[in-house]
């Protein structure tokens, strides 16, 4: 029976499974194990709404609170510069486009992804705020309308810091030492030596060490799957320039480069961008050259290496990965606080089911579910660049020729043959496959102007409509608020949050 655990690593990844653990198992001794000499990396870093789930449901952290300690900033979803037939298409996290309107005044009648060859904005409120820089709406007398379908733009450092304070506080452990050993035995590891003379001992392990994977690779030696046929990307130049007159953006943009792909993340003082880029295909100077050509206030700049795949199991004996350690892929869809959030959820609850007394079978299981959810995130990632026409170089003629589907394959082509379709279409993921949904598929196709037959069905009546519909939705998000506003109106301690607002009850 598992009593007492130990988290190897103090960033993101470490303190969210620490919290976690503490907060929905609260008979579990749990202690983290915090490098001093690593650190924390200060980057920008993008979430999607499910952080906000795990954060303000799952574990119960006001997100009054959370607002004015951390800081964030709002994020509706993706600007995608990307395809060849539009200037960009907003990837909200609303996906309207299986949706039928319900409105009396307008009759739409399909779903709505076969009116997006006119325009890909304006479908819904989310993408007009996004398209109006507004993060919020205003109703009827002018007052802000918080809403949900958000995620956060976090300041690395800022996040984790805050983490570490509220770690303490739900009665966790944070030890300062450097792995310097790692003893196994029968059922997986049986300690931890540090290089100050520690040996610390657990029942159960949690491998939040970042690429090193101290647990998972280098002791527990569980291969690595590559997912290099689908993600030709290994590499990432990394900076940013703080805030002077720039709109803070209500969402993450994803922009179309020679090599690969850019990044922009805005916070309330600072604006970080990435360049991410195959190193099969260019230099690190040459890469560094064009990013800085575009982004002239850029100052000192790091490059980060990585390799994208994941863990053949995240649960080999007492050892549990998280993070980098498990897996990742690159951050174009910010997927990797989502996934850190999923694979403690589906451990806890593998480990409440049983009672903290795992079986193999139970382990087998956590095991399918985490892999079938990483190999779904590389599924969903292949479509971004198997199908972006914008740019011709060796990279894009590569990717668009070589860029492996492998279970995307089949919903590509019943969407080819039968358009953005609504029920039947949902038949096609399989029962788990549900991060993104069909109409995140469609979104993606739509965007970067993928044909498909079914181009008999919007009639001049409903493109009439769709237009009057898109007009109305235009005029709302241009009412909207702005990311700064909104926040010196929801951090002050007067602010009333709406009822069931992730559990906020004022």
């Amino acid at each position: 029976m598992i009593k007492e655990v130990l988290v190897l690593g103090g960033g993101t990844a470490g303190m969210l499974a620490a919290i976690s653990l503490k907060v929905r198992l609260p008979e579990l001794t749990v202690k983290v194990l915090r490098s001093p000499s690593i650190g924390i990396i200060g980057v920008g870093e993008g979430s999607t709404p499910d952080l906000l789930r795990h954060l303000h449901s799952y574990l119960g952290i006001h997100p009054g609170e959370f607002l004015r300690d951390v800081r964030p900033s709002w994020k509706l979803g993706i600007r995608f510069e990307w395809g060849d037939h539009l200037s960009h298409f907003n990837y909200g996290f609303t996906q309207p486009w299986v949706k039928r309107l319900q409105d009396r005044r307008i009759s739409m009648g399909i779903p709505l992804g076969f009116y997006a060859e006119e325009s890909m904005n304006d479908c819904d409120l989310v993408t007009s705020l996004m398209e109006s820089k507004k993060v919020f709406a205003r109703d009827a007398r002018g007052e802000t309308t918080i809403h949900a379908a958000t995620g956060y733009h976090i300041e690395n450092e800022d996040f984790v810091t805050w983490l570490e304070k509220y770690a303490l506080g739900t009665g966790i452990s944070i030890i300062d030492g450097d792995c310097a050993e790692v003893q196994k035995g029968a059922h997986g590891v049986e300690s931890i030596a540090t290089k100050d003379g520690q040996r610390l001992r657990a029942d159960f392990y949690i491998d939040a060490s970042g690429f090193r994977a101290e647990l998972i690779s280098k002791a527990m030696e569980e291969p690595h799957l590559s997912y290099a046929d689908s993600l030709f990307c290994d590499r990432a130049v990394v900076g940013g320039w703080d805030r002077t007159d720039e709109n803070i953006l209500p969402y993450t943009v994803a922009e179309t480069m020679n090599h690969g792909w850019a990044w922009r993340i805005d916070h309330h003082d600072r604006i970080h961008r990435g360049y991410v880029y195959a190193s099969t295909f260019t230099s690190d100077d040459e890469a560094e050259q064009e990013f800085r050509g575009k982004n002239p206030k850029l100052g000192n700049l790091r490059i980060v290496k990585f390799s994208a795949g994941r863990r053949r199991k995240q649960w080999v004996g007492n050892v549990f990965a998280v993070g980098n350690a498990a897996g990742f892929v690159e951050p174009l869809e910010a997927t990797s606080l989502l996934v850190i959030c999923n694979e403690i959820r589906n451990l806890i609850a593998t480990l409440s089911d049983c009672n903290l007394s795992p079986t193999e079978t139970m382990r087998d299981a956590c095991n399918q579910y985490c892999a079938e959810a990483w190999d779904e995130i590389r599924d969903f990632l292949s479509i971004h660049y198997r199908f972006n026409g914008r740019l011709h170089t060796p990279f894009w003629k590569a990717a668009r020729s070589e860029t492996a589907l492998h279970n995307a394959s089949h919903i590509v082509e019943h969407y080819q043959k039968n358009g953005p379709s609504s029920i039947v279409a949902s038949g096609l993921l399989r029962p788990r496959q549900a991060i993104f949904g069909i109409s995140g598929y469609w979104n993606l196709l739509l965007g970067q102007g993928v044909r498909h037959a079914r181009t008999d069905i919007v009639d001049d009546e409903r493109r009439i409509n769709w237009r009057t519909y898109t007009a109305r939705n235009a005029e709302e998000g241009r009412r909207g608020i702005a990311i700064k506003e909104a926040f010196n109106l929801v951090s002050t301690g007067s602010f009333t949050w709406p009822k069931g607002f992730y559990g906020a009850s004022g």
